[in-house]
């Protein structure tokens, strides 16, 4: 992954009434934040073998993923010259499948849901490669090492504020949620520089209320059935490390529909001139909808960083 900006925009803190920061993640190779724990994860993991595993057998890499975590793990595996194969489910677009395949991964559609495609992954694909190859296999959220890689960006963040004096001024981080990677990682990254105090706003589709259920609930929940155009967050449960951190870290939820994700990307890419997709649309409905000021009390000098996590699935003509 590379160093992503964080950009000062005045015509969303004009909106905002405070100072927005957007930490540019769709500038990332694979075109969202996906490629910092999922690259983190796949060196962690062929770390850990041993020089007699790799002479043994091949490495293949394996995901399930609705096309950004794929995308990250296909870039990984070419970097680090490994094979790769993607389980994505019928819903991915067919852009995004010929940008996993075209980045050197093999690409097999199973699933309606990225569950489905996981579940396929691991009952029928892990035990036929297993004779042949040393598997190494990516959950797209629910892995320790793919939130250490994540909270990365809190570690670029506290840098690129501290280094214009003005890292006290932090009093926000926003970001969309679906399984609770990204937030596991920037709960992770704001405890890691002493920042605990620092609340993060979470925002997700109202059609796919995973981490809401859960939160409701007291527990992780399972959702049998959804119907998104925010395809990167369609999870079906949320992580129980999300969970906990909802209880351990200030963190304040919000569900928006789908028409106010896909407008927020259309009023995106007229501020900005940048094509994002519904599941990052999410999060910038945080100042499109006026939705910060429902969770933080915020002076004209206060700085909220929203994390404008990219995603390569959608075109204006999808929008």
């Amino acid at each position: 992954y590379v160093k992503t900006p964080l950009v000062y925009s005045p015509r969303l803190s004009q909106q905002a009434k405070c100072h927005i920061r957007l930490k540019q993640e769709f500038t990332q190779p694979s075109g969202s934040y996906k490629l910092r724990g999922l690259s983190h994860l796949v060196a962690k993991r062929l770390q850990s073998l041993s020089p007699a595993q790799l002479a043994q057998k091949p490495v293949r890499v394996v995901a399930a993923s609705g096309g950004n975590a794929g995308n990250a793990v296909a870039l990984a595996a070419s970097f680090y010259n490994v094979d790769a194969t993607v389980v994505v489910p019928t819903c991915t677009t067919e852009s995004m499948k010929s940008k996993i395949s075209g980045n050197g991964a093999q690409l097999i559609t199973a699933g309606n849901t990225i569950g489905e495609a996981d579940e396929y992954l691991q009952a029928v694909l892990i035990p036929s490669l297993e004779e042949d190859y040393t598997v190494v296999y990516c959950h797209p959220y629910n892995i320790p090492e793919i939130w250490e890689g994540h909270s990365s960006m809190v570690d670029e963040i506290v840098a690129q504020l501290r280094s214009e004096g003005s890292l006290n001024r932090l009093k926000g981080v926003v970001c969309s949620v679906g399984g609770g990677g990204l937030y596991n990682g920037l709960v992770q990254g704001l405890k890691k520089h002493g920042l605990t105090h620092v609340p993060i706003v979470t925002l997700e589709t109202d059609s796919v209320p995973t981490f809401q259920a859960a939160i409701d609930r007291g527990e992780p929940v399972t959702l049998s059935s959804f119907n998104s155009i925010a395809t990167s967050l369609a999870c079906p449960y949320i992580t129980q490390q999300s969970l906990d951190n909802y209880h351990n870290h200030e963190t304040f939820n919000h569900l928006v529909s789908d028409v106010q994700a896909a407008n927020a990307c259309l009023r995106f890419c007229v501020d900005y001139n940048i094509i994002v997709e519904p599941a990052c649309g999410v999060a910038l409905c945080s100042v499109y909808e006026d939705i910060i000021h429902k969770s933080l009390r915020l002076s004209e000098d206060d700085i909220v960083v929203v994390v404008v996590c990219g995603g390569s699935a959608t075109s204006m003509q999808d929008l």
